[in-house]
C-alpha cells in the first residue's frame, strides 16, 4: 500500500538532488520544519482554500511546534508564474524556517524559470513590511484584498 501511496503523492525531501523532478510539479507542498527543508510535496490536484477552512484548521487543527507549510500552484497556461496559494505555520514558528520556507520557494521558481511568484495575501499578521523587506511588491492595487508579487531575477548570462 506504500507504493500506492507514494504514486499518489510524490515527495522529495532534498531539493539539490532532485531538481528536475521539482521543477515539473504543477502542485505542491513545501514543509519546512525547525530550520530544514523536511519534504515537498508533490500533489495531482490543487485544493483552493476557503476562508471557513482557514478558521476550521486555526481553531480545531493548528500545526503544532517549529513547523512552516507553503502550498503553490502553477496555472495551465501561465507556467511563468508561480501562485502562493496557503501558508500555514505552527504554534511556535520561528522566523528562519518561514524565511526557509520562503526561499524554497523561491528556489522551485527558479528551476522553473518562472518570472514572478504572486499571492494574495489575507492574514493581517503577515504585514506589508514583512512582505517587503522578504523582496515582495504590492500588486493589482485596483483589486480588492492584498495582492503581491515577488520578481524573479532573470539569469545572467556571460559572454566569452
Amino acid at each position: 500500500m506504500k507504493s500506492l501511496a507514494m504514486w499518489i503523492r510524490r515527495s522529495f525531501s532534498q531539493l539539490d538532488s532532485n531538481e528536475n523532478a521539482i521543477s515539473r510539479i504543477r502542485c505542491g507542498r513545501i514543509v519546512m520544519r525547525e530550520g530544514q527543508l523536511e519534504r515537498i510535496e508533490q500533489h495531482w490536484l490543487r485544493s483552493p482554500v476557503s476562508v471557513a477552512q482557514v478558521w476550521w484548521q486555526a481553531k480545531f487543527a493548528a500545526l503544532e511546534g517549529d513547523v512552516c507549510c507553503l502550498d503553490y500552484y502553477v496555472p495551465r497556461g501561465m507556467s511563468a508564474f508561480v501562485t502562493l496559494d496557503y501558508v500555514r505555520s505552527g504554534d511556535a514558528t520561528r522566523y528562519a524556517t518561514a524565511i526557509g520556507a520562503f526561499q524554497v520557494l523561491d528556489e522551485i521558481a527558479r528551476l522553473r524559470k518562472s518570472y514572478a511568484i504572486v499571492a494574495h495575501v489575507s492574514n493581517s499578521r503577515i504585514t506589508d513590511r514583512h512582505l517587503k523587506r522578504a523582496g515582495w511588491e504590492r500588486h493589482l492595487l485596483d483589486w480588492p484584498g492584498r495582492h503581491f508579487i515577488r520578481r524573479m531575477q532573470p539569469a545572467v548570462s556571460v559572454s566569452s
